[in-house]
């Protein structure tokens, strides 16, 4: 008798610290991890939080920080930045980076790659949202679907 409650025991404090192990990064249903092409780089938004953010002055809303990595898979040196982003909401709303000193940003050479974050500014009640990488005077667009982390 004494062995079963302390297996019961166990499997719910193993239970427990599990499921507070949990993050406001983890989004199981989403495609935002998945490394997609255009003719000059290979792309993957490979983390989504909401963070702190105390620049974020929006009144209702908060800051979701999108790690991005970029591997330039053309044969000379193109630009790319948290500027070629943006999050469109259900209703088709766009939402544009805000700035940050850890941005994404740089010329890459051909065969390397960069990697940085993009933030923007989204109302607190969206919960799905599409990841837009259309740079500046292209017809290159990627898309990725996600769920607002913490949001489901």
């Amino acid at each position: 008798m004494k062995k079963l409650v302390v297996v019961f025991l166990a499997s719910i404090i193993v239970t427990v610290v599990l499921g507070g192990c949990s993050s406001n990064s983890v989004v199981d249903d989403s495609e935002w991890n998945t490394a997609k092409k255009t003719g000059k780089f290979e792309i993957q938004v490979t983390s989504a939080e909401l963070i702190d953010n105390n620049l974020n002055t929006d009144v209702g809303h908060e800051t979701l920080k999108l790690a991005v990595q970029a591997k330039n898979i053309s044969k000379e040196a193109v630009p790319i930045g948290s500027g070629d982003f943006y999050l469109k909401d259900e209703d088709g709303k766009k939402y544009t980076f805000t700035g940050s000193e850890s941005s994404l940003g740089d010329v890459v050479k051909a065969g390397k790659t960069i990697e940085g974050y993009g933030y923007y500014s989204i109302p607190k009640e969206s919960k799905k949202m599409m990841i837009v990488y259309n740079p500046f005077q292209s017809t290159d667009q990627l898309k990725w679907e996600m769920t607002v982390p913490g949001k489901k």
